[in-house]
C-alpha cells in the first residue's frame, strides 16, 4: 500500500470554524492554541502580527495612513462572508477526490483485486482556522453525484475530550438519520439485516446512538431476548471491545447498502482514546469488503509526539500492508498575499485585483494569511464603516 503526503500552501475561501472564541459578541477577541493570539486593536494601526511572540505589535503610522487612503476608495460595507467554494486548493481537492473516486471504482468492480486496498485513512492537519474542515466537505460533490455513497461528520471537543466515541456518535447518528429518511425499501432492509446480524450489538450501539433506536417499532424492540441483554460483557475490558465489535459490525452491514461511506471526524487532537481504537478497527477491517474512506482533521500544532493521536497515527502508518488500506497525509497551510487578495476580491464582489491590493497586504500583515483571521479582520472593517 502507499502513503501519500501533500503539502501546499494555497488558501480557501472559507476557513473551519473550529478556534476558541474569548467572547463571542467580539470575533476579533481571539485566544487560539497556536504560535500568536489575536485581539481587537484599539485602532486600524495594529495590522502585522509578529510570530512566536504571541502579540500584535502597532505597524508604522505611515503604513496605517496609507491603509486608511486605500480604505476610503474602498467601500465595505456589503460583503459576501458567506460565499461557497474553495479559492487555490485545487491540489488538495483534486488529491481528496481521488482518494474516493479509487475507492469508487473498486466498488465497481472495475479494478479490485485481494491485494488492493478498498479503505482510505485521510488525514488532513494544519493550524486552526486554515480550512481543513471546508477542505474535507469538498468529498460531498462526489458523494452526491455517486449511486450508492453516504457522508456523514463528527466534531470532537476539547470541553467533552473525555466523553468516550462523541465525534464517532455523532457521525453514526446522521448515518441512522440518513437512513431513516431513505426510501421505505432500503430502509426496511437495513433494519433487517441489522435484526439478523448484531442482536445485542445493536442493544449496545442504543445506548451510545439513540437514532439508531428510531429504525425500529417497538415490536421490533421486543424481539430482543432478554438472554441476548445479558450475554453482554461487564466487565470494563469486555465492554470496550464489544463496542469495538458493535461498531465494526455496524459498518460492515451499512457498507453493504451504501458504498462507498465517507466518515469526516473533525478536531482528531481531542478525540479519546476509545474513538481511535474505534478508529483503528473501522479501517482495518480485513472482512469488510466494502470501501470505507475515513477523513481526519486535527490541529498540527496540538499535535507531538507525546500525544495520543500522534503515536496511534505512527502504529497505524505500520499496519497498512497488513491490514490493505492506504494513509494519505495532506499539510493545509495559511495563504500567501496573492490568495488573500484573491480572497478580498471575490467578498467586495470586485474583479480589478489591482483595486484590492493594498488593502490585501495590509490585511496579510495583520493575519499571515490564516483564512479565518482574515474574514474576521473583514468583518471588523466592515463594523467601522469603512
Amino acid at each position: 500500500m502507499t502513503e501519500t503526503k501533500l503539502s501546499n500552501g494555497a488558501l480557501h475561501e472559507q476557513a473551519d470554524n473550529s478556534i476558541d472564541c474569548a467572547n463571542d459578541h467580539d470575533p476579533l477577541s481571539l485566544s487560539i492554541r497556536s504560535n500568536y493570539s489575536f485581539s481587537k486593536p484599539e485602532s486600524l494601526a495594529q495590522l502585522r502580527p509578529e510570530r512566536g511572540s504571541g502579540v500584535l505589535p502597532i505597524i508604522t503610522k505611515a503604513e496605517n495612513r496609507q491603509l486608511e487612503k486605500t480604505m476610503a476608495e474602498l467601500t465595505i460595507n456589503k460583503l459576501k462572508f458567506n460565499s461557497k467554494g474553495l479559492i487555490g486548493r485545487q491540489q488538495e481537492i483534486t488529491t481528496l477526490k481521488s482518494c474516493f473516486r479509487c475507492l469508487e471504482t473498486q466498488n465497481n468492480g472495475e479494478s479490485l483485486h485481494d491485494s488492493e486496498a478498498v479503505k482510505d485513512l485521510v488525514f488532513l492537519h494544519g493550524f486552526s482556522g486554515v480550512g481543513k474542515s471546508k477542505l474535507a466537505e469538498t468529498v460531498k460533490e462526489e458523494v452526491a453525484a455517486s449511486k450508492n455513497a453516504m457522508f456523514v461528520e463528527g466534531k470532537y471537543d476539547f470541553v467533552t475530550m473525555d466523553e468516550p466515541f462523541s465525534g464517532i456518535v455523532q457521525a453514526y447518528g446522521s448515518l441512522c438519520n440518513q437512513i431513516k429518511d431513505s426510501e421505505l425499501g432500503i430502509r426496511e432492509a437495513v433494519k433487517l439485516s441489522i435484526m439478523e446480524n448484531m442482536e445485542q450489538e445493536t442493544e449496545m450501539l442504543k445506548e451510545l446512538i439513540p437514532e439508531l433506536g428510531s429504525l425500529f417499532n417497538n415490536q421490533d424492540i421486543d424481539s430482543i431476548s432478554v438472554s441476548t441483554r445479558s450475554s453482554l460483557g461487564t466487565s470494563n475490558e469486555n465492554r470496550q471491545e464489544n463496542w469495538r465489535h458493535a461498531f465494526r459490525l455496524f459498518t460492515r452491514i451499512l457498507g453493504s447498502f451504501f458504498h462507498p461511506i465517507v466518515i469526516v471526524l473533525d478536531d482528531l487532537q481531542w478525540a479519546d482514546a476509545a474513538s481511535l481504537d474505534v478508529l483503528e478497527y473501522l479501517i482495518s477491517d480485513v472482512q469488510n469488503p466494502y470501501p470505507l474512506m475515513i477523513i481526519g482533521c486535527y490541529r498540527s500544532n496540538e499535535v507531538n509526539e507525546n500525544s495520543i493521536l500522534y503515536n496511534r497515527m505512527q502504529d497505524l502508518r505500520e499496519k497498512t500492508e497488513r491490514f490493505a488500506f492506504r494513509i494519505t497525509d495532506i499539510e493545509v497551510k495559511s495563504c500567501d498575499a496573492d490568495a488573500v487578495n484573491k480572497m478580498i476580491m471575490s467578498m467586495m464582489s470586485i474583479d480589478d485585483e489591482e483595486k484590492t491590493q493594498e488593502l490585501a497586504e495590509a490585511c496579510y500583515k495583520r493575519t499571515l494569511g490564516n483564512p479565518f483571521f482574515l474574514i474576521e479582520f473583514m468583518k471588523m472593517l466592515q463594523s467601522e464603516s469603512y
